[in-house]
């Protein structure tokens, strides 16, 4: 099977799962908020923030690892992977410590220590899974993670949903959490035990040579943990905890649709891994390329349409009390595009060797979003932290592109892609706004996307031929599964 269809296999599986899994997540959530409120969904959000940002102790760079050296050597993958569950064991108590001393510091209310406690669990939880799920990305078997993930979602929706009826508050929101965390713990270990990942016994260089390859993706997390989270701790002491609830929404709402180059990359990762250990260079640019124009085609529509619909979409599903969050959310937007450019940049880089280089783009970055949110959002509160965002990742994109030149076609084919995602974006949105506004809203988002694939096809960001590739591919794929005879050949 070619790389491309490799990745294609294992993201469709790992798409479609994840759809379902931030669908469900997002019902969850938006049920929730509008059941507890802005203020209690605060107290949730900011002990998620906690534990999401000292989460990065009980891993430090050690799944990339793993992913990698899956990927190149299986026996040495599952030596290495023995080796991160001994680490973790050492990294776990260090994380919980820190997310305890900073609860401490804040001198936070009873029910948010309450909260912390159990998000500490799923802290913990989620970074034995996420060794186990990374090992199985290395053999590039994904299907496994995208069942268990959603199975998990399902779990969490149920919870959350239960807890916020019943009023048990932002430590029930936890409790859903921490369901999930638990059933994807016993299914990834079972899984990597079945698909041949499971631990062999490392040598302590092993265990040397996983922290001296994890260093730069850990340096990497802790930048990507701090400017992802700041804007909440900074929310949270100048405005408190009811502003972090308005500001959670647009936030919730913006990187619910972070999922599809998630999913994409975590395909793409191992098989540029791959395809880089066999020295292919062109192939490495090709599927570099390709993957950057796929990044553009969905989302220069997509941002323009969240920021669009924002004054429409708050009230009809959050209510009254979360309309703080529409002038944040209608910014916040439009960060999706340079975050979407700069995950094929990432998985390149970190790919090739050059995660040294990820990791410096990460702390300028890093260090970009926090002069901005310290000197924004005490004045603009949410809004303040929205620009900050897009400001930083902005950057983020732009210098990790600078050292991914030498791997694009072209600096001037780049510089194109951008411009016309900017261009079939600002046109969706300006029809959105004038046009739409006057329309029901299901009509209003229906004449969005049908703009956004006008512009897409008019600039060529989308083809003719790209449609027809993709109808071919989906006519084979209902043709093979209505032909029993013929899935058997597949199986």
């Amino acid at each position: 099977m070619t790389t491309g269809k490799t990745i294609a296999k294992n993201a469709s599986w790992l798409l479609m799962a994840t759809t379902a899994q931030k669908f469900l997540a997002f019902v969850a959530f938006t049920a929730a908020a509008r059941i507890v409120g802005a203020e209690v969904t605060g107290q949730y959000f900011f002990a998620v923030a906690i534990t999401s940002t000292f989460v990065i102790f009980a891993d430090l760079g050690l799944t990339p690892v793993v992913i990698r050296a899956m990927a190149a050597d299986v026996d040495r993958g599952r030596r290495y992977l023995s080796a991160v569950v001994r680490l973790k064991t050492i990294l776990i108590p260090i994380a919980i410590v820190s997310a305890l001393v900073y609860a401490g510091i804040r001198d936070v209310s009873v029910t948010v220590w309450q909260t912390l406690f159990i998000m500490i669990v799923v802290m913990s939880l989620d970074s034995i899974h996420l060794a186990f799920y990374g090992a199985l990305r290395g053999k590039q078997r994904l299907s496994f993670e995208a069942i268990g993930m959603f199975i998990g979602q399902v779990l969490s929706t149920v919870v959350a949903i239960s807890a916020a009826f019943l009023g048990w508050g932002a430590p029930g929101l936890a409790a859903a959490l921490c369901v999930a965390s638990a059933w994807n713990v016993g299914w990834s270990k079972w899984q990597v035990d079945r698909n041949e990942t499971s631990q062999l016994a490392a040598s302590r260089e092993d265990v040397r040579m996983v922290i001296r390859q994890a260093v730069p993706f850990a340096l990497a997390g802790i930048f990507v943990k701090i400017y992802s989270y700041l804007d909440t701790m900074v929310i949270e002491a100048f405005h408190g905890t009811a502003a972090v609830g308005t500001y959670a929404v647009a936030y919730k709402v913006t990187y619910a649709f972070q999922f599809f180059p998630l999913v994409f990359v975590a395909a793409l990762y191992p098989a540029m891994s791959n395809v880089y250990a066999k020295g292919d260079r062109k192939t490495l640019t090709d599927v570099f390329a390709g993957a950057l124009r796929l990044m553009a085609i969905i989302v220069a529509p997509l941002a323009a349409g969240i920021s669009a619909i924002a004054p429409r979409f708050i009230p009809m599903f959050y209510g009254s009390a979360f309309l703080g969050s529409i002038p944040a959310l209608s910014i916040l937007a439009w960060v999706l595009i340079p975050i979407f450019f700069d995950f094929p940049v990432g998985s390149l880089l970190n790919a090739s060797h050059r995660a040294h280089i990820k990791t410096m783009t990460m702390g300028v970055a890093m260090v970009i979003n926090a002069v901005l949110n310290i000197l924004l959002v005490p004045v603009f509160g949410p809004v303040g932290a929205a620009i900050s965002g897009v400001g930083s990742f902005t950057c983020l994109m732009i210098v990790g592109l600078f050292f991914a030149r030498h791997d694009l076609p072209s600096a001037g084919w780049m510089a194109w892609l951008f411009i016309r995602t900017c261009l079939v974006g600002g046109i969706e949105w300006i029809a959105i706004r004038t046009l739409g506004a006057a329309m029901p809203f299901v009509f209003d988002v229906l004449f969005g996307a049908a703009i956004g694939v006008v512009g897409l096809l008019v600039t060529r960001l989308l083809t003719v031929e790209d449609l027809k590739s993709g109808l071919g591919w989906l006519k084979r794929k209902v043709g093979r599964s209505e032909d029993p005879e013929d899935e058997q050949l597949h199986a």
